[in-house]
This record gives C-alpha cells, sequence and structure tokens, in this order.
C-alpha cells in the first residue's frame, strides 16, 4: 500500500556537515572520518532546568523548551552557524570559514536581546553561553548501529566549560574568540572579565563577557 506522506528532508534532522559527507560518501561513508578544522564553538544550556521541570507541566516544559530552541537555531543560522545537536535544554552550535567568531559573538549578542522576550510569553528559559575558537577534530563517533558527526577536542571542552559557568542570559568568550574577531565588534560587544582556572586545565583561561549594547 502506497503512503500519502511526503518525505521529509534529511536537512531537518542532520547537521548540514553530516548531511554534505553523506553525498559525498554515501554508502561508503568512512567510519573512522576524523577532520581537523578551525571553528568556532558554540554551546547553549538553560539555568535551573531541573526546577522548572519539577513545577511545571511537562508539556508545558516541552512548548518553552522548545520556542526557546527555535530562536536560537534561527539566529544561528542566520549568521550562517550549523546545530550540531541538541543538549536536551540547550545546543551545540559550530561556525566555520570566514568571520567564524565575529558571526558568533553576533548571534548570541542577538539572542541576548531576543530571548528575555521570549520570558514574557513562556515559562522562563534562562540560557547561557560559552563560545571558544581554535583547531577541533570533526569527526565521527560510535558503531555501525549508531553514527554521529561531532567535535571532539579541548575547543569544544572549553567554550562547554564556559556555558557551565555562565550567568542566565549571559554569554562568555575566550581570548582566541576576542583575538579572532574586529576591533570594532571587540570594542562593541566584548568585556574582560577575569581569568578562570578549569579543572583539568594548566593554565587559567581569560574570560570576556558578550554585551549587547553598543559603547
Amino acid at each position: 500500500m502506497s503512503s500519502n506522506h511526503a518525505t521529509l528532508p534529511i536537512q531537518m534532522f542532520l547537521p548540514r556537515e553530516t548531511v554534505e559527507l553523506i553525498a559525498e560518501y554515501g554508502s561508503d561513508f568512512p567510519h573512522t572520518l576524523a577532520l581537523e578544522q578551525e571553528m568556532t564553538i558554540l554551546f547553549s544550556d538553560m539555568r535551573g532546568f531541573t526546577e522548572l521541570a519539577e513545577r511545571f507541566d511537562p508539556r508545558e516544559v516541552y512548548a518553552s523548551i522548545n520556542a526557546s530552541i527555535a530562536l536560537q537555531v534561527k539566529s544561528v543560522h542566520a549568521h550562517g552557524g550549523s546545530v550540531n545537536k541538541f543538549l536536551g535544554d540547550g545546543l551545540l552550535a559550530c561556525f566555520s570559514g570566514e568571520g567564524k567568531s565575529e558571526r558568533a559573538v553576533a548571534c548570541v549578542a542577538e539572542l541576548l536581546k531576543v530571548l528575555p522576550e521570549h520570558e514574557g510569553t513562556r515559562l522562563p528559559c534562562q540560557i547561557g553561553f560559552g563560545i571558544n575558537s581554535g583547531k577541533v577534530l570533526f569527526g565521527v563517533l560510535g558503531d555501525e548501529m549508531r553514527w554521529e558527526y561531532t567535535v571532539v577536542g579541548d575547543v569544544a571542552n572549553t567554550a562547554a566549560r564556559l556555558c557551565g559557568i555562565a550567568k542566565p542570559f549571559q554569554a562568555l568568550v575566550t581570548e582566541s574568540v576576542f583575538a579572532d574577531i574586529s576591533a570594532a565588534s571587540r570594542q562593541k560587544h566584548c568585556s574582560y572579565l577575569h581569568p578562570q582556572m578549569f579543572k583539568g586545565k594548566k593554565q587559567a583561561v581569560d574570560i570576556y563577557e558578550v554585551r549587547t549594547n553598543s559603547c
């Protein structure tokens, strides 16, 4: 019996980079594929999710998170980034190519303005962001039953750590991101905060905060 359902494009379910590799390799997709690439990595995560999930109906929580994620995805794509994966109440996005850090910072600056307005129509989804830039290993993880193409390395790990300490509606970036954007964007968007030690790292990481207002 034939189906009347239209086929959804694979791009709706997989990151752009994964779709491009599937198109390139097809059934010969190498499960050990790992490529080094300069990227700017963005992590987002919601603050206070446990309390929110405890206080409200699951469908209300789902609708609020979905609306928040949708705003983030729209902004990431508008600034030339790619959403690699959703992380429950947050996401991991990758920016590559010319102006990668410039576009990532502009993305979160926009979201820091837009997301608080979302608070008035849905449950509070107070998001924190972490951004880092540098060389990552973009590769396949898993086995024949389940593969995922994702970023691995210290750059991604540090971005996740920054996201973990960011306050609600705060975006933290590293010195490497600060150095990778224009002088005008540094002045407009970035304020130096302090060096931060992370467990397992030998040296402190200089942290900057993204501002939404011009100087």
